[in-house]
């Protein structure tokens, strides 16, 4: 066995105290300081996407809200309401039916429990005013239409004159959808 003065025994152990506190400082100490850093780096990050995903949140609320109002809207229109007559009468009511050159009705499926009527109505030789008068009676009505397309040109036969083409969509309910709100 080796013998060891005093002097070298306590440099030993000076010099394994040192291995230790270097050991727990490579081995605990240094990793749990580089990842309070990331933590650090990351929580104001993290308070960001936060932010984000809570106003993306409220958007979804305010939009799911809004569809089933929208749903709801179009549920109550269902009692006998056909867009093509509705029109016939708002024309009717806004003095329109000399300029009326045509009226076509198209019905595009959207999804199994969703349709859309459009009404395409060509007016000719007719004021600007009428025209205003005739959309606005459309779209302020109790029923749910919207005004997709509109073209204007002046008329052919009469500069001072306007003809239009107007498209007019209403969304519906599948008879079975109407039958499940329903109940």
């Amino acid at each position: 066995m080796i013998h060891l003065t005093p002097r070298e025994k306590l440099l030993s152990l000076a010099l394994a105290v040192f291995v230790a506190f270097w050991s727990l400082f490579a081995f605990a100490v240094n990793p749990a300081i580089d990842r309070i850093k990331t933590l650090n780096r990351l929580i104001p990050e993290k308070q960001n996407e936060l932010r984000k995903l809570s106003a993306r949140s409220k958007e979804y609320v305010f939009l799911s809200d809004s569809l089933s109002q929208l749903r709801a809207k179009v549920a109550s229109q269902q009692n006998g309401f056909e867009l093509l007559p509705f029109l016939e009468t708002v024309v009717r009511k806004s003095g329109l039916e000399k300029k009326v050159a045509a009226m076509k009705q198209q019905v595009v499926p959207l999804d199994p429990q969703h349709y859309e009527t459009i009404v395409e109505v060509r007016l000719q030789n007719l004021a600007l005013s009428q025209l205003i008068d005739f959309l606005c009676k459309a779209e302020s009505s109790q029923v749910l239409v919207k005004t997709k397309t509109l073209h204007i040109k002046r008329s052919a036969t009469n500069a001072d004159m306007l003809d239009s083409t107007v498209e007019i969509h209403s969304a519906r309910l599948t008879q079975g959808q109407v039958a499940r709100i329903g109940r």
